[in-house]
């Protein structure tokens, strides 16, 4: 019997996978209330400490100093040699033991230190999720799956906006670290039971399109021109979306003058839209993928579409206003989320399962490179615009628009999967006879 027939006549298996993808959507919707927090917490953040935008940026940045290292040697030196369980109880550890001293502490060197740390715990969190949504799931299955881990960020800001802001404003900006601290250890105790490894591991992946054993030489897998295009699609695509939980709270309080206590209800807002966007499109691809459409159409062509409509909408923020406005943001923020799961779904789909998790890790890890520079570059443009900080975003969001732009023309360029499948295909045999 197959894996995915197991799943089929085995309900315990198949409530078993799907609790596990609860767990990793309430994983990622944990972090980002720690993303988030420190972006809702800006303003008395600066005040009481005395920061300009300059340094808040450069305290913002310090977050993904030592996200991608830690999320490539994760991938590098981790996954594959020890259970994703005991991974992920480990990341969410970290979370909490770096979110908690925040609380007892007025010093910006302990504030830097815990988001430097809390950085390093947080890179391998996202692709080893996915990595572990699947290895319950067979490969024609994995889009809903994984956009519904990925419902967690979505969650994360939108309830962790009203949520995290009333529990700034009434006890203060320190404790929403707390909060976050303390919720990290509950999902600890849950994973500890729910967590496991799936039928879709590598060790039981004989389904996939290469044998199992099987391996394409290294040289071959990271310069096919598939992978080189997720990997500047999605570097391009995490530049908003680092930025996002620093820069569109003082954004939209300091650059559009919205009041602190609406600011949270407007991002509740923008990110209400971007649960529909993910669960319709992953859905409507993986329909459109077991039809017959082409992997490249379902996740090559989509994710440039994605990433072009979130860079026009970006660019047309600064000419709108009001409810359109917000509109435009909403899209221009949400809809790079999509490359999150059409890029880890594309890499699954042509590489061979003992070097699948590798290489969504160490990929979906090192494009997190881009948002130190995000969040420190948006920082720097928007102190040089001086007194004028409504100047300062609108150059800021023109420059990150062109940023999504370049990531459209990379995917529409050099994503196409079919194309890889056939050549890793053809060296599958030469692959098994030098193992």
């Amino acid at each position: 019997m197959t894996p995915s027939q197991a799943i089929s006549a085995e309900p315990a298996g198949r409530g078993r996978a799907f609790a596990v993808v609860i767990m990793l959507f309430l994983f990622q919707t944990l972090n980002f209330f720690d993303k988030l927090v420190f972006g809702l917490s800006a303003v008395p953040m600066m005040k009481e400490l005395a920061l300009s935008p300059k340094e808040f940026g450069l305290i913002g940045s310090s977050f993904f100093l030592l996200f991608s290292l830690s999320g490539m040697a994760v991938g590098l030196f981790v996954i594959g040699r020890f259970p994703t369980k005991w991974i992920l109880i480990i990341l969410a550890a970290v979370w909490s033991a770096t979110q908690i001293p925040i609380f007892f502490s007025s010093s910006v060197a302990v504030l830097i230190a815990c988001r430097i740390v809390l950085g390093a715990g947080e890179g391998p969190g996202l692709p080893t999720a996915l990595h572990a949504c699947y290895n319950w799931f067979a490969a024609d299955r994995r889009s809903v799956p994984s956009a519904v881990v990925l419902q967690g960020i979505s969650v994360g800001l939108l309830v962790g906006g009203p949520f995290l802001t009333a529990i700034i404003v009434n006890y203060g900006w320190r404790t929403g670290f707390l909060v976050c601290g303390l919720l990290g250890l509950a999902w600890m105790l849950a994973w500890v039971v729910i967590g496991g490894e799936g039928p879709y591991a590598a060790t039981h992946a004989s389904h996939d399109a290469l044998p199992s054993a099987a391996t394409v030489p290294a040289k071959l897998l990271w310069g096919d021109p598939t992978v080189i295009g997720v990997i500047i699609m999605s570097t391009m695509s995490y530049w908003i979306v680092g930025m996002s939980a620093t820069w569109l709270p003082p954004y939209l309080q300091l650059g559009l003058g919205y009041k602190p206590t609406d600011v949270g209800w407007i991002i509740f807002g923008i990110y209400l839209f971007q649960s529909p966007l993910l669960l319709g499109g992953s859905w409507i691809t993986q329909i459109m993928q077991r039809s017959g459409w082409s992997l490249r159409a379902c996740l090559g062509n989509t994710s440039g579409l994605a990433l072009l409509a979130a860079g026009c909408a970006l660019l047309l923020t600064l000419v709108t206003t009001g409810p359109l406005q917000l509109v435009c943001i909403a899209i221009a923020f949400a809809a790079p989320s999509l490359t999150t799961i059409f890029g880890p779904v594309a890499l699954g789909a042509v590489a061979p399962a003992v070097q699948r998790g590798r290489l969504i890790v160490v990929i979906y890890s090192g494009n997190a490179a881009s948002a130190l520079l995000s969040n420190a570059l948006t920082g720097w443009i928007v102190g040089e615009a001086g007194a004028n900080v409504a100047l300062g975003y609108a150059y800021a969001m023109t420059f990150t628009a062109g940023i999504l732009i370049v990531g459209a023309i990379a995917a529409f360029a050099l994503i196409f999967p079919e194309r890889t499948i056939a050549r890793f295909a053809s060296m599958a045999p030469m692959a098994a006879r030098a193992v």
